[in-house]
This record gives structure tokens, sequence and C-alpha cells, in this order.
């Protein structure tokens, strides 16, 4: 696993030197958490703004349009949604499809549309300052712990620590 968060956020840094399109390596990323759809978002003036998003080639191209239209922009005020709630707590959020259990009405309502099954928000330090988020949607259920969300939470880890979001 480990080689694999090296290869990633190796890819990101080649985002920053303009040598690859951040959609290749949120690309790369989504194959290997096997996800439905992947997104980061950097923190700016009260409001998440989107550096890139993708999906698998399964979801609906109206979908995607929509999803990506809808959050090149998102107030911190926008608390029904995964992104928005790791921003604010300072800590993983945890959406499903059943709203009343996660508290994440619209991140529920956006995981039907994707046809999947929960998302896994993950906010981005540099320090201890939260500037930004990277999220994932999956068909999978999975917990604290599980290969796939210690990748990305490595992959969050590291894109702080190399401070590259303020450079994408």
């Amino acid at each position: 696993m480990q080689h694999q968060v090296t290869e990633i956020v190796q890819q990101f840094e080649s985002v920053s030197q303009h040598q690859r399109s951040i959609s290749d390596v949120l690309d790369r990323l989504l194959e290997v958490l096997g996800g439905r759809a992947i997104g980061l978002w950097r923190c700016q003036s009260g409001s998440l703004v989107q550096l890139g998003f993708r999906a698998d080639s399964q979801m609906k191209e109206q979908v995607k349009r929509e999803f990506t239209a809808l959050t090149l922009e998102v107030s911190l005020k926008n608390t029904g949604l995964g992104i928005v709630k790791a921003v604010i707590d300072q800590k993983p959020a945890i959406g499903t499809l059943q709203a009343n259990e996660s508290g994440l009405q619209g991140s529920s309502e956006w995981l039907q549309r994707f046809e999947a099954k929960q998302s896994y928000a993950i906010p981005v330090f540099e320090g201890d300052q939260v500037v930004g988020v990277l999220a994932v949607s999956t068909n999978q259920v999975h917990q604290a712990g599980d290969p796939e969300w210690e990748l990305q939470t490595q992959v969050a880890r590291e894109i702080g620590a190399k401070q590259l979001l303020g450079m994408l």
C-alpha cells in the first residue's frame, strides 16, 4: 500500500509542476480505491473550491455534469455534505444512503444519484489547519482501518505535508 501512496503523491507533485493533469491523478486514485467518484477541494474564503472531480465510466454523464457544476464552489455553511463536515469537524466524514444515520442529507442524495453506498471525505491538513478535502464515493461499505480508507487517508496526509494544494 505504501508504494501506491508514494506513486499517487508523486503524481500529484507532477501536477503541481504542470507535467500531468489532476484528472489523470484522480482517475488513478479512483481506480486504486475501487470508487464510483472522487473529488479534491481546496478551502478558500469560507468555501471549498473544486480542484478536480472524476467518476467511473458507468456513471451517467448528466449526473457527472450536475455534480461538477454544483460543487465548483461549496459554502462551508452547507453542512449536509460530507466534504463540508470533514472541514468543519476537522476529521473524516462518512456519508451513507441513510441520511438520518449520517446526518448528511446532501451526501445521501448524491450517493443515490451516483448509485453508490458510501462516501468518505478526509480533511487535508497543513500543520494544524485544514486546507482542503479529498473525498471518494464507493459501492462498498468500508470501516475505519480498511485498506482503501487507509490509502486515501495517507494520500490526504501526504498532500498536506507536502503543501501541494496551494500549488494545484
